[in-house]
């Protein structure tokens, strides 16, 4: 089921640091269901055992939107709350998020742990990332040899990536475009070269691309 696209991190990964002596770590995945990201953080709290707190935030898509958090003993609305506030102001989806107190001995307030959380985040997904999944239209392309040359130029000026080539009488591959450019694409292939690459619609999905840091 394909209903927009959306941002979600880029790999999963981790980023630390310090505040008044406490540890923060920020552990994110990419989940794409309420079990995935369960699981996920179960695996954190496992590894971090030995930690104060390991406060979660998480946002899936399973025919409805899911949103959970847990402040895991920190005041309420102090840990879990402003995790998930930076994933819904990045307007992120199918990610989790642990974020691993140490205490360090300097008791920070109520303020200071909204501050904590939310920067640990924050600064956590900035350092691993986002990418998009945008929902594209797939096509297989059969190009003859003698265009094949001018057409990967083509393809590598526009930005489009070929998958699954195959070299049999003619060239096979796969290009995956977005569904708000594909109509226009589509005509420009056609026109640069005189229809003869014969371009057949497959199917839809998504696809990930990267979103460069502002």
């Amino acid at each position: 089921m394909f209903l927009k696209n959306y941002k979600t991190i880029a790999q999963s990964g981790s980023y630390e640091k310090e505040i008044k002596k406490s540890r923060f770590i920020a552990h994110i995945a990419q989940t794409n269901s309420e079990a995935e990201a369960k699981d996920f953080i179960q695996q954190i709290r496992d590894q971090e055992s030995g930690a104060t707190h390991n406060c979660t935030a998480f946002i899936v898509m399973e025919n409805v939107l899911i949103e959970r958090m847990s402040d895991d003993g920190e005041p309420s609305g102090t840990a879990g709350s402003p995790i998930l506030n930076v994933l819904q102001q990045q307007e992120m989806q199918n990610v989790t998020v642990v974020v691993t107190r140490y205490f360090g001995g300097i008791k920070l307030g109520a303020g200071g742990l909204i501050r904590a959380y939310s920067s640990t985040t924050a600064e956590a997904v900035k350092s691993i990332g986002l990418v998009e999944n945008r929902i594209q239209q797939g096509f297989e392309l059969t190009i003859p040899y003698h265009m094949f040359d001018r057409f990967e130029n083509y393809a590598k000026n526009e930005k489009i990536i070929l998958e699954d080539k195959q070299f049999a009488a003619d060239i096979k591959c796969q290009i995956f475009l977005d569904l708000k450019t594909v109509d226009k694409a589509v005509q420009n292939i056609k026109d640069l070269f005189q229809n003869q690459i014969r371009i057949v619609e497959t199917k839809k999905t998504y696809k990930q691309v990267p979103i460069e840091a502002n």
